[in-house]
């Protein structure tokens, strides 16, 4: 998985000095102001997305010309049952929507102490590292 995630980090920053994809996409979207859909996945998204192209090349794909396939279970591998129809779908992640956590994507403009105009303080956060202030 470390070579996945260092290939996956130089696609989306070629000029990166880290490999670890979790810090790259801090660095990318915090101190590069990329757009959130210009960084790359979270390393649990990853995992998940490599064990299903594992199971989908290695385990269908491998066994394609075999007439009478006995394949393990999508459930072991990265998909979980659909609603009511049965189809299997994509686990895309353990980690919460990033729609939970986007009201802790406020940015202040404050120069350098917060005070009763900042974005954060008016809406009951603490300054992120997005933050240009000294909080």
């Amino acid at each position: 998985m470390e070579l996945i995630e260092a290939f996956v980090v130089v696609m989306y920053d070629r000029t990166t000095t880290t490999f670890d994809i979790n810090e790259s996409r801090l660095e990318l979207f915090a101190r590069k102001q990329r757009q959130y859909d210009t960084i790359p996945p979270t390393r649990a998204a990853l995992l998940e997305n490599t064990t299903r192209a594992t199971y989908q090349g290695g385990h269908v794909w491998g066994h394609a010309v075999i007439h009478d396939q006995h394949l393990p279970s999508p459930g072991d591998w990265g998909w979980v049952k659909g609603n009511a129809d049965g189809m299997w779908i994509p686990y895309w992640t353990q980690l919460a929507a990033i729609a939970a956590s986007c009201q802790e994507l406020n940015k202040c403009g404050c120069k350098q102490t917060c005070s009763g105009r900042c974005k954060c303080y008016k809406a009951g956060l603490t300054c992120t590292t997005l933050c240009s202030c000294s909080c």
